[in-house]
């Protein structure tokens, strides 16, 4: 490893702590399992030492050109580090991975303005694809941009932009984030015209990649040698999950007509995915074409597990429950578990969605266990916990995914639904900022859940779910008939208690 490495490591990545703490509180855990503790607590750390926020450095530092702009001294916008930290910028994939840890961590100003600084930089001389790396200055990163016709670019990146801005929008409740015209535009055009003009080669609605490498356009994720495809699982899967978001968008801004428009959108692509396009020719699911308009099968890494997580697969059904045993059996073999951690973060996420908790709770293990391994590229990141997704996503996956807490910041509400196992019996966490509300939330296994509602404006709804289909739960001791739910194909139970600033309620699944 360079001697530059860690003089850029010093110079950049180390972090202002007053300002961060004068900033936010940060969450604090408190677990049965030491070791889930141990290591929250190193993630809640080593986020904050990649916030660049109103610092004064160089920019378009690369391991490629180490000396390019090093003396140069630029003020940075809001932002954190989201990708190599051998390279002075964001990455929008890195970007749309970290955001709800990013937003855990008390980062709002900075999650707005690089989402904004994506939105910015996509136009029509680029055919709607933004730029995949931004220096924190605002800039493009020229390493990933030579000109209007020669950079990087991926497309499950353009959708995944509208769904985060749609997620954010969720956590925060700011209603920029639904109403600001840039960040309109940008989600109206990925949606409109970005899937008209990259829909020329397969006829079918989906939005294409070149098959041809980064810099021309790819259709996937998966970065690693492949087939040329010109559609991709990942792809599709997010443009699935962005009409969904933006028709959500759409209802909120209150055009009842353009809603309906995209959640039907969202339905048909769904209903050709599952009837045609998913499934054509093989008893698994194609994850990409090739030309001309060849189904690809097996194993790609992020164009196979993207399709179930962001559910374009039917959730339920036994086509996508063996698609599940076929990801982890894939995940387990020397030759299907991608090298770089990073990738390996998304599998917790996709796991907890469809409550295989076990499975979800093994690869945060896995994560854990290899944070001080050398990374795959240690010459750019040294070892495994120094890539930033690591701990920012490591943050989410406690609390979206251990938890279970899914917010509406707008309508002060919030959902929750243990995902614990019974290596983690016990898990609770303060300081979760939903909107202008924070909060405590505590699971024992799937038993028991409070919230402590630990300061806000008004009353707090909360939707207090449980695995399985139950005729009752107990809201502090006292029998409450409840309703039942299905989310990703498993049923829940649930009660609705509204609570008060600084109130405590506990809703258990018997008398404890």
């Amino acid at each position: 490893m360079s001697k530059y490495f860690f003089l850029i490591s010093i110079a950049l990545l180390c972090a202002d702590a007053t300002h961060a703490q004068e900033k936010s509180i940060n969450p604090e855990i408190t677990s049965s399992n030491k070791q889930l503790t141990k290591t929250f607590e190193w993630a809640i750390e080593k986020a904050r030492s990649y916030v660049q926020t109103g610092k004064q450095g160089p920019i378009n530092i690369s391991e490629a050109k180490n000396s390019a702009d090093r003396d140069v001294k630029t003020t940075y916008i809001p932002s954190y580090w989201a990708g190599y930290p051998l390279r002075s910028a964001f990455y929008s994939r890195d970007f749309c991975h970290q955001i709800s840890g990013a937003h855990l961590l008390g980062l709002q100003d900075e999650n707005y303005r690089m989402l904004t600084a994506f939105a910015k930089s996509a136009d029509s001389n680029k055919k709607g694809y933004p730029l995949w790396a931004i220096n924190f200055d605002g800039s493009p990163y020229i390493l990933d941009y030579k000109d209007d016709n020669d950079f990087v670019r991926e497309v499950p990146a353009v959708f995944e932009l509208v769904e985060k801005g749609y997620e954010l929008y969720l956590w925060t409740g700011d209603r920029r984030y639904v109403f600001d015209e840039t960040l309109w535009n940008y989600y109206s055009q990925a949606v409109t015209t970005f899937v008209n003009d990259h829909d020329s080669q397969i006829k079918n609605g989906v939005a294409e990649g070149t098959g041809k490498g980064i810099f021309q356009g790819v259709a996937t994720y998966n970065e690693q040698h492949d087939h040329p495809l010109i559609e991709a699982g990942d792809g599709i899967a997010s443009q699935y999950k962005a009409f969904l978001a933006y028709a959500k968008m759409a209802e909120i801004r209150g055009d009842k007509k353009l809603a309906a428009q995209y959640f039907l959108k969202a339905a048909d692509l769904k209903s050709y995915f599952n009837k045609d396009w998913g499934i054509k020719n093989t008893e698994t699911y194609n994850r990409g074409y090739t030309l001309p308009m060849s189904p690809v099968d097996g194993w790609g890494k992020e164009n196979s597990w993207f399709m179930p997580m962001k559910g374009i697969t039917e959730a339920s059904s036994a086509r996508n429950l063996k698609y599940l045993d076929f990801i982890e059996e894939q995940l387990n073999s020397k030759d299907g578990i991608p090298g770089n951690i990073e990738a390996i973060s998304y599998i917790p996420e996709l796991f907890f969605k469809y409550q295989q908790n076990e499975r979800a709770w093994k690869w945060m293990q896995y994560i854990i266990s290899n944070i001080d391994q050398e990374h795959e590229a240690s010459a750019l990141t040294g070892k495994n916990g120094n890539y930033p997704e690591v701990s920012y996503v490591f943050i989410s996956n406690v609390i979206e995914g251990l938890l279970g807490v899914v917010p509406n910041a707008e309508r002060n509400e919030v959902a929750t639904l243990s995902h614990l196992t019974p290596e983690v019996q016990s898990l609770s966490v303060k300081n979760i900022r939903i909107g202008s509300s924070v909060l405590e939330v505590e699971h024992q296994l799937n038993r028991s859940s409070r919230i402590h509602y630990q300061k806000g404006n008004g009353s707090l709804k909360w939707k207090a779910a449980f695995p399985g289909n139950l005729t009752h739960l107990y809201v502090n001791g006292k029998k409450q008939a409840c309703s039942k739910g299905n989310d990703s194909g498993k049923p829940y139970s649930y009660v609705i208690v509204n609570l008060s600033p600084k109130q405590q309620v506990t809703v258990t699944e018997g008398v404890h």
